[in-house]
């Protein structure tokens, strides 16, 4: 036996009821409560209302779809939604008003683009008794079954079941359609047309559906099989579901819990920064949340801030006192080089520069004259050319210094007795005394007097700059650092000074090269003028400064303000520096609230409390019993099974319950066909629960992996066709004859059709009234096969492989059928396939003779060899003629003929044989 899964965390439900389970004193059905406590629900519980209702499942498409409207009811950002939400309403519901009339189905039919459905195929359905349907795997029944699920407002199955396009059709396809043809009560059939997304009649929604993989049962945590009735299942799935969503949303918050509650970077305590970012934890409330807009004010931070938070951290360092003497020591220094500049600015400005140039120029115009008188008097000298030379006037002075030391003599020369000369040491005649004596003479005359004087001025301004001593541009720079803030105007005046130095270092050296060789400055760049006043104004303000942190240091509370500055500028320093990071963790903060809050954790109390009120108000002692009489009914109350009400943390069941005393699991305790006939006990228990006779609709009712329960599940489907409409789709051959035999013995009438898949149109090529070939007797069989092979001599092309399939078919249908008629005539259906039992009493009709050995011996062998077998090349059978195929099936229905004559003769005359003793002649 099939077993189902081995771990059942639940099997729902796919048919659907109309579900007024009602008791006397309740005026509501449960599809109207659940209506109404829906609608005061929040918009994404009434889309999972409407899910839950409509399907067995809730996929993780649905979940998914769901979370995202959660989120987007918590105000989560960047959510985006399938669509919005659609909640519950009465064309979801399968709704039966209570004195509402029997609606019965007609047919089915004018499909369109419905998953290669054939089109121009109508399904017809009796309107009494049992329609039963039978189509083999891949022939287009499921097909039909998905159509009716989907009108009737089954509940959506799994996404197997659901009705698709033709994805073959070339061009515009558009949706799937249909014609659908009812009845209500005592009215006029109506025929409406319907197409895929559009609601169906709304009356269809009464008859109910039926298919055994998505059974309302559910398997508790103690592995028990439990039972809810149609819409009373949809309060404790919701609750699950929302339990499902919870655990879908603790997933997304954990990690971030986790990530919330990581360390962010330090910031001063008791600050408005410090106390923004303490918001951002879970705990805070979503309103008091700091804004984006906020803590970027709290950020702002400029340059200027960078050097006002310097300052003060360097007068915090210092004292005031210290402070207020450091500048004061500045501004000396600035006043050095204030004095040093300034004056060096008169000595090298542009005018003393012209003044020294113009003393150059007298000086050479003095000398110019000396010279001239000294080569005037001495012109036939052969020094002439030097005589009053500068050089020549040094050593005429060098001479008589030695003279007057040599001699002791006060002038030079006096006379010329024992004199030598001091320059030549020769001894001096008359005539040499008297020339040194005009020598002397000349040295000290005006003109030689006036270009002394003149020289001496220019000498003595050489003095003054050879005396200058300016600080080099480093000297300046080092100097003045201390007191010259990085970006500050100070640090311009400094550099400023350094240039000037530099460039008036360059001055003060060309000029003293160009006294010194008595040539005119011509090439000095005049100096920049204002450094020395820049400088007073730098020493003005550091007085200032020191004198009013002198003062300052008198004040006990600045300390205090300056610190209280300093913690402020340094959280909003922070701040700045870590702003990218707080505001991903404002974000994060934001949607761990959200989240956190999309879900209360008793947000189901509700819900459940409501649950408890439905089951109390709809579940009644009678459904109870009705459930334990159709296990009964199913011949499943064999099994340990027990039919009670529990409730279970507010979710009421009512169902099977295995014994204790059964250790092993439920779902292996309880075969596929067990587990079928206990789906079908539930639902024919809330079928007879509702008021009315509605059709039934059954999707393979029995399993094809345990036989042992089809007559039960028969006799229970031709017991409820004798008070409503019942419409059976199978494909299980075993299930299709023990129905057509237990309606045959019971009178109840029974419509068969046959869906197929044809060459001609495809899927779903509907039969109706016919029975599938292996359900069919010798006398449809051959009626049957007379049609095909009236179709198939049509043919245009004999030669083609499409012909020579076709006389494989025939003749593969004519041995089929010999074997149909020896099973049903010559051996008087004594037993057959399929057939629940040995037919003793059919033995009456049953005689085999040697001419009925040759007749099937014979016919078997002809039609044999064309009926598909593989032959070799030497020994394929030649291509039959039209007239030898005729022959063929005339030969067997001429037999299958005298066969039953001679069968109905022969059960004639046995009947008296077995009719009881005959009575004796008595005499006249």
């Amino acid at each position: 036996m099939g077993k189902t899964h081995a771990a059942i965390d639940r099997i729902e439900f796919v048919y659907k009821l109309t579900t007024s389970l009602t008791d006397e004193n309740s005026t509501m059905s449960v599809t109207d409560d659940l209506l109404a406590f829906a609608k005061t629900r929040t918009a994404w519980e009434q889309d999972l209302f409407r899910r839950i209702y409509t399907q067995p499942d809730l996929t993780k498409a649905d979940l998914d779809e769901v979370l995202a409207l959660v989120k987007i009811a918590g105000s989560i950002e960047g959510i985006v939604s399938f669509a919005g939400p659609l909640p519950l309403a009465v064309e979801h519901v399968l709704h039966r008003p209570t004195d509402a009339a029997a609606v019965v189905l007609g047919s089915i039919g004018d499909v369109r683009n419905a998953m290669q459905l054939a089109t121009a195929q109508t399904l017809t359905f009796a309107m009494e008794g049992i329609t039963v349907v039978y189509g083999e795997n891949g022939s287009g029944k499921s097909g039909y079954c998905k159509l009716l699920k989907q009108i009737c407002r089954a509940r959506k199955e799994r996404t197997d079941d659901t009705v698709l396009e033709n994805a073959y059709a070339s061009g515009n396809r558009g949706r799937p359609a249909l014609t659908v043809q009812f009845q209500v009560g005592a009215e006029e059939p109506r025929r409406q047309g319907w197409e895929s997304g559009s609601p169906p009649p709304e009356a269809l929604s009464r008859v109910t559906v039926f298919d055994s993989r998505l059974a309302p049962l559910y398997a508790d945590k103690q592995d028990k099989i439990e039972f809810l009735p149609a819409g009373l299942d949809v309060l404790p799935r919701v609750v699950k579901a929302c339990e499902d969503l919870s655990a879908l949303l603790a997933a997304e918050i954990e990690p971030l819990r986790k990530v919330v509650a990581t360390a962010l970077p330090e910031i001063p305590k008791d600050t408005a920064q410090a106390l923004a970012v303490a918001k951002l934890i879970e705990k805070t409330p979503l309103k008091q949340v700091p804004t984006e807009t906020e803590l970027r004010d709290l950020a702002s931070w400029t340059e200027d801030d960078d050097l006002k938070e310097k300052r003060i951290d360097e007068e915090i360092r210092s004292d005031p006192a210290g402070r207020a003497r450091e500048k004061s020591r500045g501004a000396g220094v600035v006043a050095g080089f204030e004095s040093e500049i300034g004056s060096a600015e008169k000595l090298l400005s542009a005018n003393a520069i012209a003044e020294l140039n113009s003393k150059i120029q007298v000086h050479n115009a003095a000398k110019e004259a000396a010279a001239l008188a000294a080569s005037a008097e001495f012109q036939d000298d052969p020094f002439a050319t030097v005589i009053g030379s500068n050089p020549w006037k040094q050593m005429f002075g060098f001479a008589e210094e030695v003279y007057k030391s040599t001699y002791g003599l006060p002038e030079f020369p006096t006379h010329g007795e024992n004199e030598v000369c001091p320059l030549c040491a020769q001894e001096l005649d008359t005539a040499a005394l008297d020339r040194l004596d005009r020598l002397r003479q000349l040295v000290s005359n005006a003109a030689a007097n006036d270009a002394a004087a003149k020289l001496k001025v220019v000498t003595d301004m050489l003095r003054v700059l050879d005396d200058l001593k300016l600080s080099t541009p480093q000297q300046i720079r080092t100097s003045l650092a201390s007191f010259a803030p990085e970006g500050s105007d100070e640090v311009l005046v400094s550099e400023a000074a350094a240039a000037w130095a530099s460039a008036a270092e360059t001055t003060r050296a060309t000029a003293i090269a160009a006294a010194k060789s008595s040539t005119v400055v011509a090439d000095a760049a005049p100096l920049p003028d204002g450094v020395s006043e820049s400088l007073k104004a730098w020493r003005e303000r550091l007085q200032s400064s020191a004198s009013a942190g002198m003062e300052a240091a008198a004040d006990p509370e600045r300390i205090s303000k300056l610190k209280a500055s300093q913690v402020e500028f340094k959280a909003r320093k922070a701040l700045h520096d870590n702003l990218d990071p707080i505001l991903v963790r404002r974000t994060q903060v934001i949607d761990l609230i959200k989240l956190s809050g999309c879900i209360a954790p008793r947000h189901t109390a509700a819900i459940s409390s409501k649950n408890t009120e439905l089951c109390e108000r709809h579940l009644t002692e009678d459904f109870r019993r009705q459930l334990e009489a159709e296990i009964k009914d199913l011949g499943i109350d064999y099994l340990p099974v027990i039919v009670k009400g529990k409730t279970d943390k507010g979710v009421s069941y009512v169902g099977p319950d295995l014994t204790k005393s059964i250790t092993a699991k439920t779902s292996s305790i309880l075969s596929e066909g067990e587990f079928r006939a206990l789906s079908l006990a539930c639902f024919f228990a809330e079928v007879n629960s509702i008021d009315g006779h509605d059709g039934i609709i059954l999707d393979d009712p029995v399993s094809s992996l345990d036989h042992r329960h089809v007559r039960q599940v028969v006799t229970r489907i031709v017991k409820e066709a004798k008070k409503r409409q019942v419409i059976v789709f199978t494909h299980e051959l075993s299930f299709y004859y023990e129905l057509w035999h237990q309606a045959t013995e019971a009178s109840v009438p029974l419509t068969r059709h046959w869906i197929v898949k044809t060459e001609e149109h495809g899927f779903g090529t509907i039969r109706n009234g016919a029975s599938p070939w292996q359900a069919k007797n010798t006398r449809d069989r051959l009626a049957f096969l007379e049609t095909q092979l009236t179709t198939l001599l049509a043919s245009p092309d004999p030669s083609s492989e499409e012909y020579e399939r076709g006389i494989t078919d025939v003749y593969t249908g004519l041995r089929e059928t010999w074997e149909r008629l020896v099973e049903e005539w010559l051996l008087g259906g004594v037993v057959g396939r399929f057939q629940p039992g040995v037919q003793t009493q059919s033995l009456s009709g049953v005689e085999v003779r040697e001419e009925d050995y040759t007749s099937v011996y014979h016919g078997m062998r002809r039609v044999s060899e064309l009926s598909g077998h593989d032959w070799s090349k030497g020994r394929l059978p030649s291509v039959p003629t039209p007239d030898e195929m005729r022959g063929e099936i005339t030969n067997l229905r001429d037999y299958f003929g005298q066969l039953k004559k001679r069968s109905d003769e022969l059960a004639s005359k046995r009947k008296k044989l077995v009719s009881g003793p005959s009575v004796g002649k008595v005499m006249a």
